[in-house]
């Protein structure tokens, strides 16, 4: 299972938005395509809202599934459904 540590994308334990958007677009998202990723906030105590939100959202269109956790206790958060002929049919 992949980490993404949360720290990574703060400043001196705090998240800010202007350095948490350049951290965010420059990090090498493609490394959790097809994984299993477990989101850790490494003991931070205050992580906004929008951080998680932002992060779901990209690792929703990456990884297979998502958990959050320590390693001990994860818990999945979310799992992409198998992509099948039938959304073939729905397409434009």
């Amino acid at each position: 299972m992949e980490i993404l540590e949360l720290k990574d994308f703060a400043q001196d334990g705090a998240f800010f938005e202007d350095f948490f958007d350049a951290r965010f677009t420059a990090f090498d998202w493609q490394r959790f395509d097809d994984k299993a990723v477990r989101v850790s906030n490494c003991g931070l105590t205050d992580v906004p809202g929008w951080v998680y939100l932002s992060v779901g959202i990209e690792l929703s269109q990456r990884a297979r599934k998502i958990f959050f956790g320590d390693n001990h206790n994860p818990r999945k958060l979310f799992t992409r459904m198998a992509e099948t002929n039938s959304q073939a049919g729905h397409e434009a």
